[in-house]
């Protein structure tokens, strides 16, 4: 029985490819390959967290702590940045020029402590995850979120600002962290929340998948992606007992979805706890998933982190949540994530909590390395018929592209003598033949990359793509 996943991927095969970045994550466009590897690559960080706890309505005494579960987008017209982010059951708003320092707008919505002269945009509501669509064939459906109140609950709104809950009713039973996504292929809503229940032999956080086409008629919730037997091992090794997933956050990326797991590397469960003080111990990080219809998913074949613990400070226990979605800044890809200092079970009182930002080359996730000697890419015919064709590579040697027919023959004036070498570092070298400067109009073409000491990340066919 052939799977969606493989259906959908043999769909997207026969159809024209102009216009996306096509990222290196799987092998599904790979027809063959040799002399490479395939890594997963760590973001790049500041110094600093990007928020933190500073307003009264953000702090209980001592207690000083602000989540990003949650999202971040970039106004298509002006630019600017917007966070939605929480305090414990409060959702709150933040904006900025810049996304690196962020100003707290005076809303006026909601009292905390006698004033409405904060930036809260919600009460009661955990976990807040917003899905952004411009487009809307209904305005007051332009934002939707997902957050957790005794259950899972949605909420719309036309601003970002003012919300209304589609429904008085939980949608589905939990809890805690969830996060949502729009896939505009099918017209689907995509909520990832956070079940626990015993899964091979050990009581497990595990990462569930429930859809939704109006927000309020829901599918029954399904397990989209659990802990196997290799992360149990890498998590022994470490000196720990097994591998939970405490959440994923799940965006579209080059045809295709890719996915952020929190890594949960529990250690052990102390018999008592302070308030506030979760009894489950071990540290946190972000290892990265993909699939190819945001229903099945397979983990990347490199399973370090991609958003590591460290070497900061501020996240050297915990990454606990991240953006459900990244922000495309210049030749950037940023995503920012709740940072804590301490690990999962430590004390309120020695961690601080806060947002913090990732950041990687554009399509910059993965990439398929030829460390020493020739690497060879082949990927399967694909649509390609008169577009430029640009690459994101890493070039300390050569690279080079020639292009075959279906038969796997090469097409005159395509071949590697004629193209002009790639070399140094580049979102997007432009790919030129002697003579060309445009894939040829031909229905269905085959590209081949010779390199050498090379990393490559993505081909584009007529524009750079992705989530512009």
């Amino acid at each position: 029985m052939i799977s969606s996943a493989i259906v959908l991927a043999l769909v997207h095969l026969a159809a024209p490819v102009e216009g996306t970045s096509h990222l290196f994550v799987d092998d599904v466009l790979v027809a063959r390959k040799s002399g490479v590897v395939r890594h997963a690559h760590a973001c790049r960080k500041l110094p600093q967290p990007v928020i933190v706890s500073e307003m009264p309505w953000e702090q209980d005494g001592d207690d000083k702590r602000v989540y990003l579960y949650g999202t971040v987008i970039r106004d298509p017209e002006s630019g600017r940045f917007r966070m939605w982010y929480n305090r414990l059951h409060e959702v709150l708003l933040a904006e900025s020029d810049d996304g690196l320092h962020w100003l707290r707008p005076n809303l006026g919505l909601h009292e905390h402590a006698g004033s409405n002269a904060n930036n809260i945009v919600l009460s009661g509501v955990h976990s807040p995850s917003v899905a952004y669509r411009p487009g809307a064939e209904r305005p007051e459906f332009r934002y939707a979120m997902i957050g957790a109140a005794k259950g899972y609950h949605f909420l719309h709104s036309s601003d970002g600002v003012h919300w209304e809950r589609c429904s008085p009713q939980a949608a589905f039973t939990g809890g805690d962290t969830c996060t949502l996504t729009y896939d505009a292929r099918t017209g689907e809503y995509l909520a990832f929340h956070k079940r626990s229940h015993e899964w091979r032999g050990k009581e497990r956080r595990l990462v569930y998948l429930a859809s939704s086409r109006d927000l309020s008629t829901w599918s029954d919730p399904v397990l989209a992606v659990a802990p196997d037997e290799a992360d149990d091992a890498q998590v022994r090794r470490e000196g720990g007992a097994y591998a939970q997933f405490y959440n994923m956050s799940a965006f579209p990326a080059g045809g295709q979805f890719l996915g952020l797991l929190t890594h949960f590397r529990y250690r052990a469960t102390a018999e008592t706890a302070a308030p506030g003080q979760s009894r489950q111990d071990g540290p946190i990080d972000v290892q990265l998933t993909h699939s190819r219809d945001g229903r099945n998913w397979a983990r990347c074949e490199d399973r370090t982190p991609v958003i590591p613990n460290g070497p900061y400070p501020y996240d050297a226990g915990c990454i606990l949540g991240a953006a459900n979605g990244p922000v495309i800044v210049g030749d950037e890809c940023w995503l920012y994530y709740t940072a804590i200092t301490g690990t999962h079970g430590a004390p309120l009182d020695r961690k601080q909590i806060s947002i913090a930002l990732a950041k990687w080359r554009r399509d910059g996730f993965v990439s398929l390395d030829a460390e020493e000697g020739e690497g060879y890419v082949e990927t399967v015919p694909l649509a390609l018929s008169g577009a430029h064709l640009t690459v994101n590579a890493e070039v300390t040697g050569s690279l080079r592209v020639a292009l075959l027919n279906p038969a796997g023959q090469p097409l005159g004036g395509y071949g590697y003598e004629d193209c002009q070498a790639l070399t140094g570092d580049s979102v997007r070298h432009a790919v030129h033949w002697s003579g060309h400067d445009r894939l040829p109009e031909q229905a269905k073409v085959c590209l081949a990359f010779r390199m050498d000491r090379a990393k490559l990340y993505s081909f584009t066919a007529g524009g750079i793509g992705l989530t512009d």
